[in-house]
């Protein structure tokens, strides 16, 4: 395939060469890779790219028109995959990274117009039409044969990424970008891993106490509050305090009000103090579908229930209103796979895009509030 870029007469011809001569000018990649790469230990993460994307932008770089966070994850996948450490971009891999992120954005949009039954797969026929919609003209025979070479596991269908990874080498050749950091020394240790720890013990100060932590982030309050809500439901004295502090008449029934107030003065649940999550917390939990009879208070029976309800409504909460860019109380499938990162859960982006699809019951592209914060808590507590 690689072969017919040479006679290729597509739309994006011109944006195609701009893009392989800027993407196979050594001089530039090397200067763009010290630039991100502030530190120089020859390795950078997904928000450093992110990072770059919105410099370049604005300077009206090769990026100047990406606005794509779902192409630069896959993108950033699809790159670091291949490397000895998965979970950041090696040196080597830099230019690979450049040339998905610019191929995998241009093709978004066309794998969107020829996947026509929105399946996110396109089969043989579809693929025909892509691609000569991209200017490739090639014979049925060899159609089926490209088709053949992607479609790896013989499904009858090829992922976006699939797609993508298959178009960038057929338009832009890896044995040039091979040769970008060509006589460069090897990468340093590389970062440790996300989530683990390097920092000492907090030193005593002159006082006898020790120093206090750097304040910590929403979610590493919540990830904590979630572990002693946990302990918490497993250790009956506790929970019958609790409930005795909320039904404090004895008549085994606690009203919206009484939980409000209860999240108001006792300070390990302030955290919970958001009046919109609160109440959908309070209403699921009352529901015949959360568990409930459906009346409007909550039972000693549904107590454990709601204190689950809580935690991850309050939780998806935050983080809901940081990738919800619409504000519309509704996401799509690229601030889905942003909140499940956000969230730190480990999932592929074709995890991500089936949990999805099984979240969109009537596939209209887009998920309510309360629909992930039902998915991602029966998900994480499926017991309760």
């Amino acid at each position: 395939m690689g072969n017919k870029l040479s006679s290729w007469g597509g739309e994006l011809r011109a944006e195609v060469e701009r893009a392989n001569a800027l993407l196979t000018d050594k001089k530039n990649i090397r200067k763009l890779w010290k630039k991100i790469d502030f530190n120089g230990n020859g390795y950078i993460s997904l928000a450093e790219v992110d990072k770059m994307v919105v410099a370049d932008a604005g300077s009206g770089g090769l990026f100047k028109d990406f606005n794509n966070k779902p192409a630069l994850m896959r993108a950033y996948k699809a790159s670091c995959a291949g490397g000895k450490n998965a979970d950041w971009i090696e040196r080597k891999e830099f230019p690979f990274l450049l040339r998905n992120m610019y191929y995998f954005d241009k093709l978004w949009d066309l794998f969107d117009d020829i996947d026509t039954d929105d399946d996110r797969r396109i089969e043989l026929h579809e693929f025909k039409a892509g691609l000569k919609k991209l200017g490739f003209g090639c014979s049925d025979a060899e159609y089926e044969e490209i088709f053949d070479e992607m479609d790896g596991n013989d499904g009858g269908k090829v992922l976006f990424d699939e797609f993508c990874k298959y178009v960038s080498n057929a338009l832009c050749s890896a044995k040039t970008l091979e040769l970008a950091f060509e006589g460069e020394p090897p990468a340093k240790k590389p970062p440790r891993k996300i989530g683990s720890s390097n920092r000492k013990k907090g030193k005593i100060n002159h006082t006898g106490k020790k120093k206090k932590r750097k304040e910590r982030s929403i979610r590493e309050k919540f990830e904590a509050f979630e572990k002693d809500v946990k302990a918490m439901l497993d250790d009956k004295k506790k929970m019958r305090l609790i409930w005795t502090t909320l039904d404090f008449n004895g008549n085994g029934k606690v009203s919206l009000a009484e939980v409000d107030k209860m999240c108001v003065q006792q300070p390990f649940w302030q955290l919970c103090n958001n009046k919109p999550a609160l109440m959908r917390a309070f209403k699921y939990t009352c529901s015949k579908r959360g568990g409930g009879d459906g009346d409007s208070y909550v039972e000693r029976k549904e107590f454990a229930n709601l204190l689950v309800n809580l935690v991850y409504f309050n939780k998806l909460w935050a983080v809901f209103d940081d990738i919800d860019t619409g504000d519309d109380r509704r996401i799509d499938l690229g601030e889905f796979i942003s909140g499940c990162c956000h969230l730190g859960m480990n999932m592929t982006v074709q995890e991500a895009e089936a949990a999805f699809d099984t979240i969109d019951r009537n596939g209209g592209g887009q998920v309510l509030f309360d629909e992930f914060c039902l998915w991602y808590r029966n998900t994480m507590m499926p017991s309760y």
